[in-house]
């Protein structure tokens, strides 16, 4: 890929996440906020692990693959 198409793929890109931010915040907010739509990392928007204690889908794997094994 060419030095121009992929200056032209993070331009349009930039573009469609300030189009995507618009929709969620007012203001001139969106324009610093569409590089991560995730404003936040209180208990309902952050990581799962993190806030409850649940496993990742490859440790709920090995656990499975454990209790198989035995």
């Amino acid at each position: 890929m060419s030095k121009d198409r992929k200056r032209a793929r993070r331009r349009q890109d930039r573009a469609r996440m300030l189009a995507r931010a618009k929709r969620y915040y007012p203001g001139q907010r969106h324009q610093r906020l569409a590089d991560n739509l995730a404003s936040c990392s209180c208990w309902m928007c952050g990581n799962p692990r993190r806030w409850h204690g649940e496993l990742t889908m490859q440790e709920r794997r090995q656990d499975m693959r454990d209790r198989d094994n035995e």
